[in-house]
């Protein structure tokens, strides 16, 4: 066995009071952070001496699944099945919340209050968020850690970015209601959502989530956090389809990594951004599908962003006819990044199938800027800090949101929750 792979078991075995289990399984895996920064797994399945000799492919119970960052040790996760384990108890905090936050300190070198605070607590369960004095993070980065009825840790799990202060622009939060709520009346926007009662469709007006930076002159959307995002917004047309048809091909999505990999360390495949040739080639393998798999669909696809997912890049096409409904149609295009070509397709239409019998939504009764008057009161805009890809840093954001919407035929006030 590889020496440096050797001492990290060796490692893993002291250091969480494995004595009694010996090393079943190990796998490799490799992954990205939010930094674009790359990171190698360990991933080890001990099981305990007493259990039954097996070549099965499950765990046992007591069994002890442990990820470990190769090069810098790090923990990422500890699970024992079954709520079973057989570990040396005293390298593990008691149920108490002070012990378990003591002990998350110890292995993740984060410090509670300033970099991670409290979410739940919840029978024997407790949960973190990523934090900066108390100020919530995002995207964010959770702790998780559960214990059984004996007071025993079962299971700990760190997932995510937990920032350090350098990487921070410190500044006090500043947002008030004169600054916030031109943005929340713009965020007020109608969408319909299935009414499954009465199988039609239901106009709500709700106040859509964003970020306000603190000077209160950008916004930063909620979603698409990937590093990689390239977000475009060109019209698929064509003269004519092309003869032939898509095949889809076997694709690999897989994590896993070989042991040479691991040693050799290098970036993530995703890491290197997408070149403005490739968007270009890109655009054009996304043209020539089309032209195979929706011959007539000349101008009713518009390419809206291309990322990077394992090795392949992935093309987001959605329908050019906008509709406000929270389901709309989509797909996801992987093309090989070595040839360009398109490979495979995710297509939601299936999911959109149950819903195509509903009835068209009435025409609201209420206006947008009605709407936001019935709304103005319940929004919230909570302090967060937010990673700036274009700084490469965290800036200090409000969090705008409403947790209520406005029935836009009755005008009724509805929780957003129960819809």
């Amino acid at each position: 066995m590889n020496g440096q792979l050797q001492n990290l078991i060796d490692y893993t075995r002291e250091k969480f009071g494995l004595n009694d289990y010996y090393l079943k399984r190990h796998h490799f895996f490799r992954e990205i952070n939010n930094f674009n920064e790359t990171a190698y797994i360990l991933n080890m399945e001990w099981f305990p001496n007493n259990s039954a000799q097996s070549d099965e492919d499950y765990n046992s119970s007591g069994t002890a699944v442990i990820d470990i960052n190769f090069h810098t040790k790090a923990l990422n996760r500890i699970i024992f099945v079954e709520d079973v384990s057989h570990a040396e108890s005293s390298l593990y905090p008691s149920s108490e919340k002070e012990s378990a936050i003591e002990w998350i300190e110890e292995v993740t070198d984060l410090t509670f209050g300033r970099q991670f605070l409290l979410v739940s607590e919840d029978d024997n369960v407790l949960s973190f968020g990523a934090a900066v004095d108390n100020i919530p993070v995002a995207p964010t980065g959770t702790i998780e850690i559960e214990f059984n009825e004996e007071g025993k840790l079962t299971l700990f799990s760190i997932d995510g970015d937990f920032p350090n202060e350098d990487q921070i622009q410190w500044e006090p939060f500043g947002l008030t209601p004169d600054k916030y709520e031109p943005f929340a009346s713009r965020q007020c926007k109608l969408i319909e959502v299935p009414d499954k009662d009465q199988e039609k469709w239901l106009p709500i007006y709700g106040i859509e989530e964003i970020y306000l930076v603190n000077d209160g002159e950008k916004t930063i959307p909620f979603d698409k956090d990937l590093n990689s995002f390239v977000k475009k917004d060109s019209v698929m047309k064509w003269d004519k389809p092309i003869e032939g048809e898509f095949t889809k091909q076997d694709t690999d999505l897989s994590i896993e990594v070989t042991l040479d990999q691991v040693l050799a360390n290098e970036p993530h495949p995703d890491t290197i951004p997408i070149t403005n040739r490739e968007m270009e080639t890109c655009e054009q393998e996304v043209l020539r599908f089309l032209q195979l798999e929706f011959p007539n669909g000349s101008g009713e696809w518009k390419l809206t962003g291309l990322y990077l997912e394992n090795g392949y890049i992935f093309a987001e096409l959605k329908p050019t006819k906008f509709t406000n409904r929270a389901f709309d149609r989509k797909l996801k295009l992987m093309i090989d990044r070595e040839n360009y070509k398109a490979v495979n397709y995710i297509d939601n239409d299936m999911l959109l199938d149950m819903f195509k019998h509903f009835k068209d939504a009435d025409d609201p009764s209420v206006t947008q800027e009605g709407a936001f008057e019935k709304l103005r009161d319940y929004v919230e805009v909570e302090p967060v800090y937010v990673y700036d890809h274009e700084q490469k840093s965290y800036i200090m954001c409000g969090k705008l949101e409403c947790p209520y919407g406005v029935n836009a035929i009755t005008g009724d006030i509805v929780l957003l929750a129960g819809l």
